[in-house]
């Protein structure tokens, strides 16, 4: 016979949230950042954001920047040359986590036809709008973000999104 509590705790352990996390780099070099055409993925098909892919079973966050960069960028890196630049918690769907890193190096040059290179300055107009806000985040000095943004109830906005990001929108807006 089980006990009063068993069920409690069964009915926990099956509600707990089960999140997706996602590894996206950064690729910059003279003021321009690599980002790749998003196709036949059945989510934002067309629109760009940067070289990324999901965190497998038993792989740390580190390799799967080394698998993303020779898969999605055809770029080899070092780990010692990864490190972490943006955590974004995506709640606008079901439940994601991304980690944005920078890169200081690899070897060798992007080969696939669904990347380019853009200026900071001038990002593409269809862009993933949460990477899209990753980047201005991270380059207002956000080590932590949430999509989409919140801020004090009643307000329609984020009010740190929106001070920290001021001084960017040039930079980050389509």
């Amino acid at each position: 016979m089980g006990r009063a509590g068993d069920t409690a705790i069964a009915v926990d352990v099956h509600q707990r949230r089960r999140v997706v996390v996602d590894v996206i780099l950064l690729l910059m070099r003279n003021g321009r950042i690599l980002l790749r055409e998003r196709a036949n993925t059945g989510y934002g098909d067309g629109a760009y954001e940067p070289p990324t892919g999901q965190l497998a079973d038993r792989e740390t966050i580190v390799e799967t920047a080394v698998r993303v960069a020779s898969a999605e960028a055809g770029v080899l890196i070092s780990a010692e040359n990864v490190a972490l630049a943006h955590v974004m918690q995506d709640v606008s769907g079901s439940g994601r986590i991304a980690f944005f890193l920078t890169v200081s190096g690899w070897e060798g040059e992007y080969t696939s036809p669904d990347v380019s290179w853009f200026g900071l300055a001038n990002l593409p107009t269809n862009m993933l709008d949460r990477s899209r806000v990753a980047l201005r985040n991270y380059a207002g000095g956000m080590r932590f973000s949430t999509y989409p943004a919140f801020g004090p109830a009643g307000t329609g906005g984020s009010t740190l999104l929106s001070a920290a990001a001021a001084p960017w929108q040039d930079a980050f807006s389509a």
